[in-house]
């Protein structure tokens, strides 16, 4: 095979490789490793992969302390709660790791500790 054909036939090879890779390649997205919702303080709660499970965190940007709980909801039926309810005040940030492994998608909840109404949740994520 001569110089010139061998370089034009790599060359065509390349192009259609990196024509693959740029028509495949661009429309696969890595999952999300932080999800996130804003409370209604204007804060925010946010779910993020650990190496041990999940962990949830909230930041309280505004308004008076207030007492809060943490839950997990999983999509496989399962569903974790964190120690016990905690206090948080404003510019505070609280954070727990739900140490359980991988449980798939799964969602978390801040809860108003005193009653245990729904605040906020976090969208799902997957693990």
């Amino acid at each position: 095979m001569s110089f010139i054909r061998h370089a034009v036939t790599v060359g065509l090879s390349t192009a259609a490789v990196v024509g693959a890779m740029a028509a495949f390649g661009s429309t696969a997205q890595a999952a999300p490793t932080t999800v996130c919702s804003t409370t209604p303080d204007g804060g925010s709660v946010c779910l993020n992969v650990d190496p041990k499970g999940y962990r949830i965190q909230y930041y309280k940007k505004s308004g008076n302390p207030a007492k809060v709980d943490f839950n997990l909801y999983c999509d496989n039926g399962r569903w974790f709660g964190d120690e016990t309810p905690f206090v948080i005040a404003s510019g505070q940030t609280r954070s727990y790791v739900f140490s359980v492994g991988s449980q798939g998608r799964c969602y978390g909840k801040l809860l108003n500790g005193n009653n245990g109404a729904l605040i906020k949740a976090t969208p799902k994520l997957s693990r």
